[in-house]
């Protein structure tokens, strides 16, 4: 499976837009090249088949992420030299597109203010003069003020993270915040970390094996699971499975750094539950090991 997108752009249909329409036949190109359907595909990234049908015809956007990982589907399937030309294209049809709908950043088109000056038919009374001095002073130095104090905040707000880096304003506007709080089925394929779920999430199960743990974290406040790995590598893939229902399994493939999760699913039994990490090239190791010492089969 490949990288999980965000959550979709648009929640809702709108009237599709110039931008859209060409962003979705571009997407359903790619999805016909790599010979998937349209189930395939939602199920490689998460999400489901009628969201992929509304991105291909322009009714909804998705979001940056999911553009890359069907990119990624396509490449791969073809096995074709990557040439990042048609994501570069597709990723400025998604950017024009949120510009149309009217979420994108747009030009002014309100031109500046000219400044007026007295022609000489019509003298400014001296004591006039000096007063709009004053003024124009007085506003230059408030301005000074507000351009200081912004970089001041700035540089704070930097140091405080620890020089983190800061998501661009298109990326931004590109995937909307999931929901800050969710229970039981409506958790269902959010991401963990930014629901309240996190906030009482427990290691039910763990394991280690190949320098790679893994656990099956849970919330009780959500009756929500989801699974973790740490010092994976690229190319490692962590998966979450309820038995055999693979329709709600979730499965992540780790792209950059040490540590990943899945997205959750709504469990209110862990026994039937499974996290496994697939260590490229080494083997699995699932989290068996309960938090009370046990270790179940």
């Amino acid at each position: 499976m490949d990288p999980q997108p965000r959550n979709d752009a648009d929640s809702g249909e709108e009237p599709p837009t110039s931008a859209g329409i060409e962003l979705g036949q571009t997407l359903k190109r790619w999805r016909e090249e790599s010979n998937r359907s349209q189930n395939v595909v939602a199920k490689k990234l998460g999400t489901k088949q009628p969201t992929v049908s509304r991105w291909e015809s322009g009714a909804t956007l998705p979001a940056v992420e999911a553009i890359q990982a069907l990119w990624r589907i396509r490449t791969q399937a073809t096995e074709t030299p990557s040439s990042d030309t048609e994501l570069d294209r597709a990723l400025e049809l998604h950017q024009r597109a949120e510009m149309e709908r009217g979420r994108g950043p747009k030009l002014s088109s309100t031109p500046a203010p000219q400044t007026t000056t007295a022609s000489a038919s019509s003298p400014v009374p001296a004591e006039t003069g000096r007063k709009r001095t004053v003024l124009t002073i007085l506003a230059a130095s408030g301005a000074v003020v507000l351009v200081v104090a912004f970089l001041a905040w700035h540089f704070a707000g930097s140091t405080q993270t620890g020089g983190a880096d800061r998501p661009s304003a298109s990326a931004a506007s590109a995937r909307p915040a999931p929901p800050a709080t969710c229970s039981g089925a409506s958790c269902t394929s959010v991401e963990p970390t930014t629901t309240v779920c996190a906030q009482d999430a427990v290691t039910a199960y763990s394991g280690r094996s190949y320098g790679v743990l893994v656990e099956l974290r849970y919330s009780p406040r959500c009756h929500a699971a989801w699974a973790k790995m740490s010092g994976t590598s690229q190319g490692d893939r962590i998966t979450l499975a309820i038995g055999h229902d693979d329709e709600n399994s979730q499965e992540y493939r780790q792209q950059t750094g040490h540590d990943a999760h899945t997205r959750m699913i709504h469990v209110d039994d862990l026994s039937g539950v499974r996290a496994c990490a697939i260590v490229e090239g080494r083997g699995t190791v699932c989290a068996t090991k309960a938090a009370s010492g046990t270790t179940r089969p």
